[in-house]
């Protein structure tokens, strides 16, 4: 360490950039050792890195969830991956059903006090970390909301009003805490797909669901690289959960304030007048 420390601060931060490209852990870990190491590794992990939405680079090169948010949040960018494989086996539909807390409750650092205490700290290192660290930043996140119920389908939209810098992996954390962001504890799922913008509301009006891959109702490609939609569906619950069953800690918060615009697109005023034989 201290051969480490003798070098000058213009190659020290060249080698502490190489590692948080091959393990961004290992730098956020960095940062605990002394006052002139926290202050460098700060400096790179709050750095976004400008990479231009407009090269000609595959889905895969492009803007992509960081590997070690996935492994560490792993539940909370697709619902369905906080199930147990007996669960899958089990359930015909991946659905919370009510229990809107139980991506929280399993991710992998929640399991244990010490911790839990680690990543909940009031100025943990994570909340300000791109969650595309290393790669173009989202800077554009749509929120669609998909409600089913016997009565008919309904659908929402939100914008969430993200800094210049894009989002970081405490604000998305944030915005599922947000109570409109979800349907609390009527939410069935949620998904975060990466590399898809809403074109047309009123296409998803008319849908009134969401389909990724279709043309007519989102952007995908060079127009979405830097985009996002938080997807969300809910619906009426076969049981009911209360703040007095789970850690209020876990449950939807209406004080975390995000501020979730309307759409923000152009209007194309289209007005359904029926279905066609």
């Amino acid at each position: 360490m201290a051969i480490l420390l003798n070098l000058p601060n213009e190659i020290l931060i060249s080698i502490l950039d190489a590692l948080a490209d091959v393990d961004l852990q290992s730098l956020i870990i960095l940062q605990l050792m002394n006052r002139r190491l926290y202050t460098l590794a700060k400096d790179i992990l709050y750095n976004v890195k400008t990479i231009s939405s407009t090269d000609d680079a595959s889905d895969d090169e492009g803007t992509r969830i960081h590997p070690l948010w996935r492994t560490k949040f792993k539940g909370l960018f697709d619902t369905s991956d906080c199930f147990t494989d007996e669960e899958k086996a089990r359930m015909a539909f991946l659905t919370l059903n009510g229990d809107y807390t139980l991506p929280f409750r399993r991710l992998p650092w929640a399991q244990t006090e010490s911790e839990r205490d680690a990543y909940r700290r009031p100025g943990a290192s994570w909340h300000e970390i791109s969650l595309t660290f290393g790669r173009a930043p989202i800077t554009h996140l749509d929120v669609v909301k998909s409600y089913s119920a016997p009565e008919g389908d309904a659908v929402d939209y939100y914008q969430v009003d993200l800094p210049p810098s894009g989002m970081t992996m405490g604000l998305f954390y944030d915005v599922l805490l947000c109570d409109k962001a979800t349907y609390g504890y009527e939410t069935g799922s949620w998904e975060l797909i990466v590399g898809r913008r809403l074109h047309s509301f009123d296409v998803l009006f008319e849908y009134e669901c969401f389909i990724p891959d279709d043309r007519d109702l989102v952007d995908i490609g060079k127009e979405a690289r830097q985009a996002a939609v938080l997807y969300v569906r809910g619906g009426p619950v076969s049981r009911k959960f209360t703040p007095e069953t789970v850690e209020d800690s876990w449950v939807v918060n209406s004080n975390v304030k995000r501020r979730l615009l309307p759409w923000q697109g152009p209007i194309q005023n289209f007005i359904f007048t029926g279905y066609f034989d």
